[in-house]
């Protein structure tokens, strides 16, 4: 009797790594520095304009959309746990409704100098470390050298390149402080439909 006949292995797949703020969603203003930052209440979720445009043409040319984002405010004690799970939910409910939904959403949830013992300290998943992109693809396959980071600040593309991906950074104005020209992005753009424009570009050469 002859052994059945193996299925071939599925070829790894490049995705699209997405920071959150300041790429999906518009940032707001931190209550104590004032500086634009992470949304901390669900009122003040609003997605950027175009974002879910990009994020559709980007999963139709065959990425996969993983979401990639630091969220330190429950380590510093700022809002609680639950607080930022709402706020994320908010998110990931206002894509839905633009028919745009992740195949997997990263966050680190810690901060060196937190507060809450629990997500206190150094970890492997805080941009720019690379973990939360090697967690996604480990577990959806993910082919990291065809594969872009797009992100707002300099941890973003630092942590694309640790991967092994391609980089791009969006200059989105509210965010500035958190550029310091360190990182060598592989382009830089105004917004998040620009990067989408950027990477289908290179898929077509």
């Amino acid at each position: 009797m002859s052994a059945p006949a193996l299925s071939p292995a599925r070829a790894p797949s490049p995705a699209a790594f997405v920071d959150r703020d300041g790429v999906i969603n518009e940032l707001t203003a931190d209550p104590d520095s004032g500086r634009p930052e992470s949304p901390l209440r669900v009122q003040d979720v609003v997605l950027v304009a175009g974002a879910a445009v990009a994020l559709r043409r980007l999963a139709a040319a065959g990425l996969l959309l993983c979401g990639i984002s630091n969220q330190p405010a429950a380590a510093k004690g700022t809002v609680s746990r639950a607080e930022l799970d709402a706020v994320q939910q908010r998110v990931i409910d206002l894509l839905a409704v633009e028919d745009v939904r992740f195949d997997a959403f990263r966050a680190c949830l810690h901060h060196p100098d937190g507060i809450v013992p629990e997500l206190t300290g150094a970890c492997d998943c805080r941009k720019p470390a690379p973990g939360m992109l090697l967690d996604a693809a480990r577990e959806l396959e993910i082919d990291l050298t065809g594969s872009w980071m797009i992100g707002d600040t300099d941890s973003d593309v630092q942590a694309g390149a640790a991967a092994g991906c391609r980089t791009i950074l969006v200059e989105h104005p509210g965010s500035a402080h958190k550029r310091v020209h360190d990182a060598r992005p592989d382009a830089i753009v105004p917004d998040l439909g620009a990067a989408a424009a950027v990477i289908l570009s290179r898929l077509r050469l």
